[in-house]
């Protein structure tokens, strides 16, 4: 397809950022994303440098004149308080740009771009507000094409997914005695979501009426004092269970790892008082930022012994992984949609670190380290299994709705540091994921390992959740 002349059409570009990426690395992306733009001859308009906050939309005279196109470029892995403040009222669909993450295998990743996008497009579908998916790096014929129709008014409508279900659906009657495995589960909630992270947000009644689960809070500022309050040598005996199964413990810093040791005693203590099923905790900032610790391992001994966690205190990818284990999976993961591989139709799922060492591809060598961005322990960094894989979320926009799609999780190295994977999806990744970003899904959805789709295709319809399958 040839480049389409933009006929100078005015663009309203904000672009985001987060110094706790590689901020250099997403500069060189708002330079060659403008250069591009101005290339396809429109006259663009917005902060010159990355917004970080929400605070500086407003504080950079940032504004969507009607005859503009509006585009979110997510330069880096932001939250999405700054696409609220830009674009939560927008009359006309929002181009989320996000591009291909530079950085090497095995380091941190660099920009986390789709994810953000991701994070983004949750909260304006939510708003009403229509988002469209670009995807690629300034330099790709198809970015630049997909920029050039864009600006020539010729917006590709949006990817919706399947309501119908695209296989096998398991018995009713089956499904329905699973799912009385729910009654009664509990999850523990640990703060507040963090700001912007309108994914992580929930409806303790719609959880207790439809999923029959209860939600126990726990204040972080409470949490902390537990965890402050257990002694050096609880601490100590889990550290050296920890060490027992992975040495890699012994040479991280001794002050994080006794941290390490306290937040998994705490919350395990916390557990058995409480008989919960599943914990959600807000992870950051305080965890590494006040208490000079990040728990990602401490949940990840947790999921071990069969409690399913989930960072960012995502509430919702509890109830996901919980409905999942009532209808028969035995290992889930929370992560995020990090990259998309055309090639090769597959997606990376990614996150920071709370894998079991079980999910490990090789147990006996699952890593702890440091956090990819905070630099501190304990999490860990080692590739996840290969195998059959289930990808299912349980999330909400204006109705409550499943997103399930499923693949051939692959053999490799783990792609970014923390726990990764890459599946080659049975349908089109590309789509899978566009449908995943363009619906408003939650930034994390959960891998299960086996095939479950006719088990949730059931529960979807047993639980009046809109199916939504690619």
């Amino acid at each position: 397809m040839g480049v389409v002349n933009a006929g100078g059409t005015r663009v309203a570009l904000l672009a985001t950022g987060r110094s706790t990426f590689v901020f250099e690395a997403g500069q060189s992306v708002h330079r060659r994303a403008l250069a591009l733009l101005r290339d396809l001859g429109a006259h663009v308009n917005g902060p010159p440098q990355l917004v970080e906050f929400s605070d500086e939309v407003a504080a950079s005279g940032f504004a969507v004149p009607a005859d503009a196109l509006p585009v979110l470029l997510c330069a880096t892995f932001a939250d999405a308080s700054m696409a609220l403040a830009a674009f939560g009222t927008s009359q006309r669909p929002v181009i989320l740009w996000a591009v291909r993450d530079p950085a090497p295998v095995g380091e941190r990743l660099h920009l986390n771009s789709l994810c953000g996008a991701n994070l983004a497009a949750h909260a304006l579908v939510r708003r009403g507000v229509e988002v469209r998916l670009v995807y690629g790096d300034p330099e790709e014929d198809q970015v630049r094409t997909d920029l050039a129709l864009a600006l020539a008014g010729r917006l590709r409508p949006a990817t919706t997914g399947s309501s119908v279900p695209l296989g096998e659906i398991a018995p009713e009657a089956v499904v329905q005695e699973h799912l009385k495995g729910l009654d009664g589960r509990r999850v523990g909630a640990v703060g507040e979501a963090p700001v912007g992270f309108t994914t992580c947000e929930y409806d303790a009644e719609w959880l207790r009426s439809t999923l029959c689960l209860e939600v126990r809070a726990l204040p972080l500022e409470v949490a902390f004092d537990r965890i402050r309050a257990v002694p050096e040598d609880r601490r100590r005996a889990v550290v050296a269970e920890a060490t027992a199964e992975s040495d890699s413990i012994s040479a991280l810093a001794p002050a994080e790892v006794n941290l390490f040791g306290a937040t998994t005693a705490a919350l395990a203590d916390w557990v058995r008082e409480e008989s919960l099923d599943a914990v959600s905790l807000r992870c950051w900032p305080e965890f590494p930022v006040e208490l000079g610790v990040c728990p990602c391992s401490a949940l990840g001994r947790l999921a071990g012994q069969g409690i399913p966690t989930q960072c960012e205190r995502d509430v919702n990818g509890a109830a996901s992984m919980l409905l999942l284990k009532a209808l028969g999976a035995e290992d889930t993961y929370l992560a995020d949609v990090v990259a998309i591989h055309e090639a090769r139709n597959a997606v990376t799922y990614w996150h920071c670190g709370l894998a079991p060492a079980r999910l490990a591809a090789d147990p006996a060598h699952a890593r702890q380290d440091v956090h990819c961005n905070r630099g501190i322990g304990v999490v860990g960094n080692f590739p996840l299994r290969p195998g059959r894989v289930t990808v299912a979320r349980i999330g909400w926009s204006s109705t409550y709705r499943m997103y399930l799609t499923a693949g051939e999780a692959v053999p490799g190295p783990n792609r970014f540091k923390g726990n990764s994977l890459d599946v080659v999806l049975d349908g089109d990744a590309a789509d899978a994921v566009r449908t995943f970003v363009e619906r408003g899904f939650e930034h994390h959805t959960v891998l299960a390992w086996g095939e479950m789709r006719p088990q949730l295709r059931q529960a979807a319809r047993l639980l009046d959740l809109e199916l939504v399958e690619c």
